[in-house]
């Protein structure tokens, strides 16, 4: 039985800003999720037989800080009490709300928190804007010098777009000034309305592996931690492969929208519709007798076109032992079915950061 690694609860759909790549649907809806959807996804949890000893609980989607703080307390409180196993909290953030009550709330309840900034002003700017269009970089670091003045450490995820490798060594001078606990990197990708700019540029892909080298060389210079560099060199080293890929998994990541929807495989598939699997919902977890054993009927199908892909992507590709069959929602997003292999985001995530982390031992050697 597959155990759910990763519950992701969209607190609401809602976002206070305006990014140029964002995918989200319904980020104009005032949502807000119910104490009776907390509630009823933790019955379903516990009753599941799917935990394990340890719970990830992700707040994402929307701009999570738009739920006011009560909403969250509330929630952490009837989580913790109705799961029997360790929950780690997470939050992803823009940041422009973070404020000092904010702070000591996430001291309080041990909150891991994120925050989304593409770099200086010239790069976040150009694709993070305001409503009106206006940048949001200005408000995005004064929240961040909350938490740093509340002595929080913070992970940041940066969207890699033509503005980054274009301003490159400005990126970088910000990241190590900034010093974040570590570094995301996320290639720019086709997903929901949103078609990537960063595929359509002329030697992109060049152009992405030489950015990519630069950062490991800036991580080795800073101690900074770069999420995908890192993970790739202890997959390669450990060799414990082919790596899970919790995506291509049923269950093993639940998503939860603020009206109580739930989905798995990759969480941006919630709120999406395809002609083939509908809205890719498995039920509602305040609908009657939900249970993650009775789920819908099209869960079955989606499944098994998952699988075919995870099967297509082990026969065609070399670099499958390192990824575990991709996305499901980038293979969506780009080809329309989840039954194929390579997508253009997986050449830059998976592919370009493999290359150069081998490329990386090859000169310098395994460490000790």
């Amino acid at each position: 039985m597959t155990r759910v690694r990763q519950l992701v609860m969209q607190a609401t759909g809602f976002c206070n800003i305006d990014c140029a790549y964002c995918y989200l649907p319904d980020r104009s809806a005032r949502t807000l999720m119910a104490p009776e959807v907390v509630a009823a996804t933790a019955r379903a949890l516990a009753a599941s037989g799917r935990l394990g000893d340890e719970l990830e609980v992700r707040w994402h989607a929307g701009e999570p800080l738009t739920a006011p703080r009560a909403f969250y307390a509330s929630a952490t409180r009837t989580l913790r009490s109705a799961l029997g196993t360790r929950l780690r909290f997470s939050l992803q953030t823009n940041a422009l709300l973070i404020d000092d009550a904010w702070c000591e709330f996430f001291a309080r309840e041990g909150v891991r928190v994120g925050v989304s900034l593409d770099g200086p002003a010239t790069v976040h700017d150009a694709y993070r804007r305001t409503r009106a269009g206006g940048g949001t970089h200005a408000r995005a670091m004064k929240g961040v010098a909350r938490l740093a003045g509340a002595g929080i450490p913070f992970d940041v995820i940066s969207v890699v777009t033509p503005a980054t490798l274009a301003h490159r060594d400005e990126y970088l001078e910000f990241m190590a000034a900034l010093r974040p606990r570590s570094l995301g990197l996320n290639p720019e990708e086709t997903e929901g309305g949103n078609v990537s700019t960063l595929h359509g540029t002329a030697g992109f892909r060049s152009g992405y592996r030489d950015f990519l080298r630069a950062v490991a060389d800036w991580s080795d210079r800073t101690g900074v931690r770069v999420r995908e560099l890192a993970t790739m060199r202890e997959h390669v080293l450990l060799h414990d492969l082919p790596v899970r890929n919790t995506q291509c998994e049923p269950y093993a990541i639940l998503t939860v929208s603020a009206g109580g929807d739930v989905a798995s495989f990759s969480p941006e598939l919630l709120g999406w519709r395809s002609p083939a699997h509908g809205d890719f919902v498995l039920g509602n977890v305040l609908e009657d007798g939900f249970a993650l054993d009775r789920v819908r009927p099209g869960f079955a199908r989606l499944a098994a076109e998952v699988a075919r892909g995870r099967r297509a992507c082990e026969r065609a590709c070399e670099y499958f032992a390192l990824c575990g069959g991709g996305a499901p929602a980038n293979k969506w997003a780009e080809h329309g079915t989840f039954a194929c292999a390579e997508t253009a985001f997986c050449t830059l995530a998976i592919k370009a950061v493999a290359d150069v982390v081998l490329d990386t031992l090859e000169r310098t050697g395994p460490p000790g």
